[in-house]
This record gives C-alpha cells, structure tokens and sequence, in this order.
C-alpha cells in the first residue's frame, strides 16, 4: 500500500477532509488516485472552491448544477473509478464548492467506498489559521486531514507568506513580521480555534507536515512534531511527515492512535 495512503488513512474512514495550507488540493487528488488504483469508487469534492484539477489529477467532473446526477455519477463511478463533483464552473479557473447537506445527500445515496473534500481555501499559501466561517467540514466526516508547508518555517508572519496572519498571531502570540517557529506551528496545531476548528468531535485529527523535499524539510519537521508533543491544548491523533510532490511519507510522527 502507497505509504501516504497508509499514513493518512484508515479503512472505514468514508469521509476525508482536507483543511489548511501548504498543498491540500495535490495531496487529495494524490490520495484519491492512490486508492482509485486500488479498485475503490473515489468522489473528490470541495465546500469552498478549487482549482480546475488537471486531466491526470481528475479525469471526469460533474456538475451539480439543476438536475439530478444521482444516476450518472454512479454510472461515470462504475465506468471510470474517480469523478470530481462540483457546484459549477468559476470565471477564475476554478470549481465553485457543494454545500454541506447536498454532499449529505450525495454521500448517503452513492456507493463510493471514499469522499474526498476540499474543507479549506489558502490562496496557494503554506500556512494559515482559520477564519470565523472557516473551515467549511461536514458534520460526516470521519477523517480531517489538516496540511501544513514546511516552507512556511523561518518566514516573518505577513500577508505574502500565510494566509490571515493577524488571526495567526493572535491565536499563537507572534507578533506580525516577526519569525514563523515549529513553536508557532504548534501552537496553532493544537489551539482550540486554530488548524482543527470545526472539526466534529467524532473525526479523527491528522496533521500532515508536506513539503519535506526541500531544503531543510525533514529537520523542520521533527522540530514541528517535538514541539507539538510538548504543547498545551488538544493533540491530534497524529502527525505524518512527507511530500506530496515526491509521493513519499518518513517514518517520522507521532500518534495517539
């Protein structure tokens, strides 16, 4: 099994949301391709907007726009394994977001063995904390994958670098401009209304370190990962390092599984 799909998901996780910066929409697509190869029906989703995903990432996309698609996309499931599902097409490239209870519908009435959503916008960032309507999860979800880029490490907190950095320090205490630590990391990892706002109760909280092919990654990494066992607040179950761009996972986390 893909060591990424291994790492990130269990067998009886139906519902997996994605939500942070740093690689979210590669990382789902890479992950519903991984387990589509496997023989599994894949919907990949999103709650807010995501780019046009390329014909390797998705092949087939269904509009859900005024008729039903029950029966097509059981059909385009059955035929081709991995269909994206959007509310429609935007003039920005991108596919506008399903809201929460039509995925209820969708989810309950298909046979897919997996329901990828995209729960989280960053503007192509690596690091972000969530606003007050942020992130968009489903109360189904049974997985919430929140990613990070380690990029985001030793970069002063402004608006080039992560997205709302002003709800970042206030969450974490760093002041605007001054140096993103894996201390910071943490803090909002583990922060009540940081990463993991709006994740039901019954998810499980996965962090995803992404981003360790560049310089310095891995060593960034364990910083983020020793840092979070130490902080104060809510733990995830636990945290994975890897890149998505090279398909790989360290043997690098910790869990509380």
């Amino acid at each position: 099994m893909n060591a990424i799909v291994q790492a990130l998901i269990r067998p009886n996780d139906r519902v997996i949301a994605l939500i942070g910066a740093g690689g979210k929409t590669s990382l789902m697509f890479l992950l519903a391709n991984e387990l589509q190869q496997r023989g599994e029906k894949i919907i990949t989703t999103t709650t807010t907007r995501i780019r046009h995903p390329l014909p390797e990432q998705s092949a087939r996309i269904l509009l859900d726009e005024e008729t039903d698609i029950g029966q097509q996309l059981e059909q385009l499931l059955t035929t081709t394994g991995h269909v994206t599902i959007a509310a429609g097409r935007l003039p920005d490239e991108k596919l506008a977001g399903l809201a929460g209870n039509r995925l209820q519908k969708i989810s309950a009435r298909s046979q897919a063995d997996r329901l990828f959503i995209e729960a989280d916008g960053a503007r192509g960032l690596s690091l972000k904390a969530p606003g007050e309507h942020e992130p968009v999860v489903p109360d189904m979800t049974d997985c919430c994958i929140a990613v990070i880029g380690l990029d985001s490490i030793n970069k002063p907190l402004t608006e080039e670098n992560v997205f709302r950095p002003g709800q970042i320090s206030l969450l974490t205490g760093l002041q605007p401009g001054e140096v993103i630590t894996p201390g910071t990391v943490a803090r909002l990892i583990t922060h009540p209304r940081g990463l993991f706002k709006g994740c039901p109760d019954k998810a499980t909280r996965i962090v995803f370190l992404n981003k360790t092919d560049i310089a310095g990654g891995r060593t960034r990494a364990a910083q983020i990962i020793h840092a979070t066992a130490g902080a104060a607040g809510q733990l995830p179950d636990a945290l994975v390092a890897g890149s998505v761009r090279e398909n790989t996972c360290l043997p690098m986390f910790i869990t509380r599984r």
